[in-house]
């Protein structure tokens, strides 16, 4: 039958993502370029479409004391199986391609034969026993020739023209046929050959119900297999055959069959092998046809096609899953299929890896693609030799298979196509319909340690020097989160030091930075005057100025005067100075807007955040929950100037709040890239900020090794326009299955 499956596949995701060394790159937005081409990872399981039965998995039922009929009524819910009302012959097409050929050569085997014309089925000629004949089409009809002596027997100017051996006897092919397209193929019942328009002959076999399934059931499960199994094959094959000749179950055949896959495989009786018979049909299938005659599929009193397939991979396919524009039906729902690996099944998993490029040229040049496109009036594959896929994005049906599958390219439009799951099987040589991709364009910036990924992330900012330069504690966090709007109305870089030393990493970075100011965030207490003294040694042509306080609260009011002072921002950010995820997920918009992070307690706004907000007047973004920014420390501010908070049940969903606003119109970010920082720990997220913040993308926090809800959430909603996900931090940070589960909620 036609075959194709689809399976729910546990993801097995490959992590491909790039670690970004000490590379200068532009600084200016949007100059941080992504790698080229993506590499593609496609991962899935089974073997055809997926719909109905699996054969693998009807042999694991079997195994595990399952009849034929239990089986049957699991692959198709709600039918039943009954006696077919009115036996009709099945007609085979025997060409693999379908196709009529100029000429075709036949005898009987072993006995003698007829042959006549449909026009006159009275008038017959004889054949000589075992002789072979050759069938042509010419301007005067079919002829018929002695094959030895090319002598004429017969020519026939209308209807078809049918060889048929006497009694029982079979009927070879001396050219090749059936669905192998082997030479000397022998079949049963007789030859049909059908003139086409021009001087070709279709030929088709045409035998009853029983002799066909002969030459079917070996074809599609292995005569070795449990007899149950192999009787489920027989009742599958039979209602298939039923439905495609004779759906209304009249006795009036409608239609004809392939030999093939695009119907189901009919190999015959058997073939001659240099002289010696191959046989092709086996004892234990005949037993299994013979054993549930004339029995067939039905759904409420119609006969049902029953679809089947080699393998699912452990979950059949609703059919408007696996072919996204059929109606869906109850017996093509999908259902577990737990048995495959206990019948050895090969197709348990598979993997296939393609470029960007490839992908994109595959969708280009199939020519499935082309009509689903233009059937469905959707948008069609960008044309170009260098454009390619820049990702993919799927969204998957009730049975867990990919429903839509849609693809991202590179060129100016940014086209987005969507295609359904078999026509991606098609066109990318797939197995099957039921597949993931991973592989979602993603790098990492990292260092061997905190210091070494924030020189990294500055490396990446600024291609060569730097007019600044904030230097904060790496120990602890409070500084540095202040640091983010000083660094950003400098338009410079933040890096981190030892509380006790400058390590060597950073001292490079200055170096090669050659900022012309540097400020060094934090009293002794943070960052010692052994590491100041030592920053004056690096750059001696500076003088660094120490921005301090008694506590956190004093050292932020005065980051943020300075800030005003250099910029006079319209706004200022309040954020809870105990903790330090709020004020991190907002660091990118206080770099690029320049909006000071200032510090309240949970419970009390304290002098020094109330007396800068009573001095500027800033609109003032509250970042987090009650919980973290009480209301009435919300009040407070509401009564000195206006607000708007910014928050979550959590710091994840918190991060995913501000990367909404700093997409808003007003603050000007872009969702074509996103950075990404670990919510467990807090060195990365400091200083990712200033990249996210040049390039006026928004940052999010995730999990060590998962993608927590509120994450995926926010690249769910904004799946179709990132482009690039900047992933900041090494494995100790976020892990290699942390990052492969962002490419999953991106790829699906």
């Amino acid at each position: 039958m036609r075959r194709s499956p689809h399976i729910r596949v546990a993801v097995a995701l490959a992590t491909l993502f790039l670690a970004i060394g000490p590379v200068a790159t532009p600084v200016a937005q949007a100059d941080i370029a992504p790698a080229a081409i993506p590499d593609f990872t496609i991962t899935g399981g089974g073997n055809g479409h997926g719909i109905g039965m699996s054969q693998y998995g009807a042999q694991g039922y079997a195994l595990h004391g399952w009849t034929y009929d239990a089986i049957i009524k699991h692959y198709y819910k709600g039918v039943t199986i009954e006696p077919m009302l009115h036996d009709v012959k099945p007609r085979v097409n025997l060409n693999a391609s379908g196709a009529a050929r100029s000429t075709w050569t036949v005898r009987a085997v072993g006995a003698a034969g007829v042959v006549y014309s449909s026009a006159n089925t009275a008038v017959h000629v004889d054949l000589v026993k075992d002789a072979y004949y050759t069938l042509s089409h010419t301007t005067a009809g079919v002829v018929v020739k002695k094959t030895a002596t090319e002598s004429t027997v017969a020519t026939y100017s209308s209807g078809n023209v049918i060889v048929n051996p006497d009694g029982d006897a079979l009927v070879e092919i001396k050219d090749a046929s059936g669905p192998m397209s082997y030479p000397y193929v022998r079949w049963r019942g007789y030859l049909e050959f059908d003139p086409d328009a021009g001087t070709a002959l279709y030929v088709y076999n045409v035998v009853s119900f029983q002799e066909y399934l002969y030459g079917v059931v070996p074809r599609e499960s292995p005569a070795s297999w449990d007899a149950d199994a192999l009787k489920a094959q027989a009742v599958a094959a039979r209602s298939y055959a039923k439905y495609k000749l004779d759906p209304n179950d009249d006795g009036v055949r409608d239609a004809s069959l392939r030999c093939t896959t695009a119907d189901q495989v009919y190999g015959g009786v058997s073939k001659l092998v240099q002289g010696v018979v191959d046989p092709h049909e086996d004892s234990r299938t005949n037993a299994a046809v013979d054993a549930t005659k004339n029995l067939v599929v039905k759904y409420q009193g119609k006969v049902v096609m029953t679809y089947f397939s080699s393998a699912s991979g452990g979950h059949t396919a609703n059919i408007e899953d696996s072919w996204g524009y059929s109606d869906p039906k109850t017996y093509y729902t999908g259902v577990d299929d737990p048995y495959e690996a206990d019948a050895g099944s090969p197709y348990m998993s598979w993997t296939v890896k393609k470029s960007g490029l490839e992908i994109a040229a595959a969708l280009r040049a199939s020519s499935t693609v082309a009509k689903e496109l233009s059937d469905h009036s959707l948008t069609p594959i960008p044309g170009g030799s260098t454009i390619y896929v820049t990702g993919v994005t799927i969204t998957r049906g009730v049975s867990g298979y990919p429903r839509w599958t849609y693809f991202h390219f590179s060129d100016p439009a940014k086209t987005t196509c969507k295609l359904s799951a078999y026509t991606v099987k098609s066109a990318l040589g797939l197995k099957s319909p039921n597949f993931a991709f991973s592989g979602f364009p993603m790098s990492r910036i990292q260092g061997a340690d905190r210091y070494a990924t924030a020189v990294a992330i500055s490396q990446k900012a600024f291609a060569t020097t730097a007019p600044a330069v904030v230097i904060a504690s790496g120990e602890a966090y409070p500084d540095a989160l202040s640091g983010s709007a000083l660094a950003g109305a400098e338009n410079g870089a933040l890096l981190l030091t030892a509380k006790s030393y400058l390590p060597a990493v950073v001292e490079t970075e200055l170096k090669r930075l050659k900022p012309a100011r540097i400020y060094i965030l934090g009293g002794e207490p943070a960052v010692s005057a052994a590491v100041e003294a030592r920053i004056k040694t690096v750059v001696p042509t500076v003088v660094p100025v120490r921005i301090g306080g008694v506590d956190r609260y004093e050292t932020s009011r005065k980051v943020a005067d300075e800030v005003y002072a250099l910029a006079a921002p319209a706004k200022a950010i309040v954020a809870n100075g105990l903790a330090w995820p709020d004020a991190a997920a907002v660091s990118a918009v206080a770099y690029a807007k320049h909006y000071p992070i200032l510090f309240s307690k949970p419970s009390e706004l304290g002098t020094m955040t109330a007396g800068y907000l009573s001095a500027h007047k800033p609109t003032t973004l509250v970042i987090g929950g009650e919980t973290v920014v009480s209301a009435d420390v919300y009040g407070d501010i509401e009564a000195i100037t206006g607000a708007r908070r910014l928050q979550g049940p959590n710091r994840y969903a918190t991060a995913a709040a501000v990367a909404r606003f700093s997409l808003e119109v007003a603050e000007g970010f872009s969702e074509t890239q996103v950075y990404i920082a670990a919510g467990l720990n807090y060195p990365d997220a400091l200083v990712g900020g200033v990249l996210a913040g040049k390039q006026l993308h928004p940052m999010l926090l995730t999990g060590f090794d998962t993608c927590p809800p509120d994450t995926a959430a926010f690249l769910k909603e904004k799946q179709l326009a990132i482009e690039y996900i900047w992933i900041l931090g090494g494995g100790g940070a976020i892990s290699s299955p942390g990052a492969a589960a962002i490419d999953a909620v991106m790829m699906n």
